[in-house]
């Protein structure tokens, strides 16, 4: 008995050390911790931009495939063909719009644009590559559009 009391006594002096020891570890380990979540957590936005600027893209070429009579009012609403483009990306603004197409039905049609990307990793410099994302959605032309075309954005 007297053995295992003292073993009690000698346990209960190292517990003591092993916990300031771990306070100490989690101390040092909590900042890369929280850096790692808030990291996924942007990362996770960024990606829900591309996903719903992407969504816009084909939004995009599918209207410009069916055939748009006028590009200055989609639908007689009033609003140019990239004025609906930016309202279905809700991404505030996009830039470097391009529509490319062969021009025959059957061809192809491309619809691509450039938008922000807001990635703010913590303590991390985000690279130019990073702040600027692009959509781009293919189709094939089922009805030639009028022939100006959508312009600029």
């Amino acid at each position: 008995m007297r053995a295992r009391g003292a073993c009690a006594a000698c346990a209960g002096t190292g517990g003591a050390k092993e916990a300031g020891a771990a306070a100490v570890e989690f101390a040092v380990l909590l900042p890369l911790l929280v850096m790692l979540l808030f990291g996924f957590v942007q990362f996770g936005l960024a990606t829900g931009d591309r996903i719903q600027a992407a969504s816009a893209a084909r939004e995009g070429a599918r209207l410009a495939v069916v055939g748009i009579d006028d590009w200055t009012s989609i639908g007689g609403s009033g609003k140019s063909f990239w004025q609906v483009v930016t309202e279905q990306s809700g991404l505030g603004a996009i830039s470097n719009c391009r529509l490319e197409t062969d021009g025959v039905v059957g061809g192809t049609l491309t619809v691509s644009f450039d938008f922000p990307v807001n990635l703010a990793v913590p303590f991390l410099p985000s690279p130019p590559s990073w702040r600027t994302g692009t959509a781009r959605a293919s189709m094939r032309v089922e009805r030639l559009s009028a022939p100006v075309g959508p312009g600029g954005c």
